[in-house]
């Protein structure tokens, strides 16, 4: 009788909990994140970082599998899966944000910005605007992240603004942006899939490249070139985004393990980004990458191009206000830095 009295009683309960549309065991959430980085990079290390913390604190009850170097597709590839819920995170460029959110294509505008510090103020001013228009199109923003600065590589000679025009300058496929920016020097440019950028260089199809030092380095680009034109183009941007499908199925108190997680270990990967495109110079050095200055001529004519540039996207990318709006934000600061120097 008493046996039967509490093979009964585990049975009312376990139909009580499965009614109420709970479990006695914790739902194990696995959430696959794609990153284009290879294995060892510093954005796959800091991930992979991230992972152990939230799997600690949420008891196991999140688990995130890391896809890196690619495995997944281009950002393009990636968009598409996490639409079709293969994917459910991932780490993007430029490009692949620009795709969702073109507007945020201006902290990507040429010869806008002038350091980090006037970067970091911009983005946090319109980090709450961004994560709002990014949770409209579907996603939640964990983070922003970034490359660093864009610099131009070749095997020839490009100080002056008539040798650019003489290069094969590779261009991300899909980035209409580059592609834009390219046409206002001349530059022949040749879309080619990231992964298809030594293969490029190999074969003669390219001969240049855009890239922040750190990718040169990471991807070996810079085994293939001579050159670096030492003038900062680009400030070129980053961010952790998420599907709000699967972010909205994780309880209240995980998805605040996680943003906050996320926001720490961005945060982080941004630090470690600058540090290690420093320490990407010097490994440029020594290998013999001549760094090359521009003319004063071509510096007038970058200038002239990136004025060309903004004309070029606004309002097809963003409007005419989110640019002014950009362009208090830099006097402000700028105006604060000049105020503080003073005795």
């Amino acid at each position: 009788m008493r046996m039967y009295f509490r093979i009964s009683i585990s049975v009312f309960v376990s139909a009580l909990l499965l009614f109420s549309g709970t479990s006695v065991y914790a739902q194990k959430t696995v959430i696959k994140i794609a990153l284009v980085t290879p294995e060892g990079s510093t954005w796959t290390n800091t991930l992979r970082r991230m992972v152990d913390e939230v799997r600690a604190k949420t008891d196991g009850e999140i688990d995130l599998k890391v896809y890196a170097g690619g495995i997944s597709g281009d950002e393009l590839d990636v968009i598409r899966k996490i639409q079709a819920g293969r994917i459910h995170a991932a780490g993007f460029s430029g490009v692949g944000l620009g795709v969702l959110l073109p507007k945020i294509r201006i902290l990507e505008a040429p010869l806008l910005y002038k350091s980090y510090e006037e970067i970091d103020f911009v983005k946090e001013r319109l980090y709450k605007e961004f994560a709002y228009d990014f949770e409209k199109q579907g996603y939640i923003l964990l983070g922003f992240a970034e490359a660093g600065f864009v610099y131009f590589f070749s095997s020839h000679e490009i100080s002056g603004p008539d040798d650019l025009k003489k290069i094969k300058m590779w261009v991300w496929k899909g980035d209409h942006v580059a592609q834009a920016f390219f046409s206002t020097f001349g530059i022949k440019t040749f879309p080619l899939h990231l992964a298809d950028v030594n293969t490029g260089l190999e074969t003669g199809m390219i001969d240049s490249f855009y890239s922040p030092t750190l990718a040169a380095v990471a991807f070996q680009w810079y085994t293939k070139i001579k050159n670096m034109l030492d003038y900062p183009m680009v400030n070129s941007t980053g961010a952790l985004l998420m599907s709000k499908k699967t972010f909205e199925q994780l309880s209240e108190q995980n998805q605040s393990i996680l943003k906050e997680a996320a926001k720490k270990y961005c945060a982080e990967l941004v630090r470690l980004t600058r540090r290690d495109n420093d320490e990407a110079r010097a490994i440029l050095k020594e290998s013999g990458v001549k760094f090359v200055l521009p003319s004063k001529q071509a510096v007038s004519s970058f200038e002239e191009n990136a004025k060309k540039t903004y004309e070029i996207n606004i309002p097809e990318l963003y409007s005419k206000d989110l640019f002014n709006k950009v362009q208090e934000i830099l006097m402000e600061y700028r105006e604060t830095c000049k105020a503080a120097k003073r005795p």
